[in-house]
């Protein structure tokens, strides 16, 4: 394999555009109708370059890769743990070591899971608060939109009245727009419903004794968890004969605070942000899940390479549920190895992630603003 050296490393803030307005959920307002997903372009002297998405944002970046110029890419690499002793360059380093040897990413990880990996819409937010005319058409709208695009699984929130609306009015709509969104969707299409901690525990099962019927497929965030309200809503979901899975943890940074739940069986879907954790930290999570009969289903939002991301360890094994497409797609890559057709990605065997560069855009609007480490610009 020989050695790899660094000899540039450059830092662009792309933009994701979505063609709706992203609206508020139960705790935070309006998430826009664009985002910045900031990407890695790390070059070597084989001239193989490897792309992925900024870890740490540009004070781990600032810290961390002018001291990666002129080093052996594979100093940090270990085959039984991953990429190691760099957080910001994390992921262009797991492209450029599973292209030195000519395979996907995944395969560096396992080949347990399906070429088929499945997925979820996850950008039904409060949409109804922006079309206050028309609420309940608006959201089957947005449904029928995701149909309409192929996705067999759809997110959305509900927690209305935690922070938007008046606690009762709140509740209602909840009830009404999941009701609306089953039916506008059918019974084929899975949906799940995310409250960002909007409720407690009691709430939750009043509106789980409305919106049961409706086939819940997991309830995201419910409330914030602790294993006694886990149990009894475990509990309640059971003795209602609802096989609704419970879902947790995009807002930790670690998964040691979700250990009691995962110990209890109360987790069905363990859910760390990717660009959070990291890859690394993910293939050692994707085995403590096997343990405790848990599932994985990384936070991606906001983020279309964190969802190539995740797409890779759905691949790699085999209990993984469903992997979250964000609303923003990004202008500045462009998805080479992974296609989409039937509500699910498919992989075509591309080396590294499937991604490149869509260099027209780039050169057209990231170079000038570009940071570069090492080399020249």
């Amino acid at each position: 394999m020989g050695s790899w050296r660094i000899t540039r490393i450059r830092v662009l803030n792309a933009i994701g555009d979505s063609p709706k307005m992203i609206g508020c959920n139960a705790r935070l307002p309006n998430h826009g109708a664009q985002t910045r997903d900031p990407i890695v372009r790390l070059e070597t002297d084989v001239g193989i370059e490897g792309i992925g998405r900024l870890r740490g944002g540009m004070d781990a970046a600032d810290r961390e890769l002018p001291q990666l110029i002129g080093r052996d890419v594979f100093e940090f690499y270990d085959p039984e743990v991953g990429v190691v002793g760099t957080t910001a360059a994390e992921f262009a380093m797991w492209d450029v070591v599973a292209k030195s040897q000519g395979k996907p990413v995944y395969a560096l990880l396992g080949d347990a899971g399906s070429n088929d990996v499945d997925a979820y819409d996850g950008g039904l937010y409060f949409c109804d608060l922006l079309y206050p005319d028309r609420p309940l058409e608006r959201v089957c709208e947005e449904a029928a939109e995701s149909v309409a695009r192929g996705f067999r699984a759809i997110k959305m929130k509900v927690g209305r009245g935690h922070k938007w609306m008046e606690a009762e009015e709140g509740f209602r709509r909840d009830v009404e727009c999941v009701a609306a969104v089953r039916e506008t969707i059918g019974p084929n299409v899975k949906l799940m419903v995310d409250a960002n901690n909007g409720y407690d525990v009691s709430g939750a099962m009043r509106l789980f004794r409305e919106i049961g019927q409706c086939d819940i497929y997991w309830a995201e965030e419910m409330f914030p968890e602790t294993v006694e309200d886990y149990r009894v809503f475990r509990d309640f979901l059971r003795e209602n004969g609802w096989n609704t899975l419970i879902a947790d943890g995009e807002t930790q940074g670690e998964v040691t605070p979700l250990l009691p739940l995962m110990e209890a069986g109360l987790l069905d879907a363990l859910q760390l942000d990717i660009n959070r954790v990291g890859l690394t930290e993910w293939k050692r999570l994707a085995g403590l899940c096997k343990q405790y009969r848990c599932c994985g289903a990384p936070h991606t939002w906001s983020s279309q390479f964190g969802l190539f991301i995740s797409l890779h360890l759905g691949r790699a094994f085999d209990n993984f549920l469903a992997h979250e497409v964000p609303a923003y797609n990004v202008d500045a890559i462009l998805p080479a190895g992974i296609e989409w057709y039937g509500g699910q990605y498919h992989f075509t065997g591309a080396p590294g992630w499937g991604v490149v560069v869509n260099e027209r855009v780039y050169n057209e609007k990231y170079r000038g603003e570009e940071k570069v480490y090492g080399g020249t610009s």
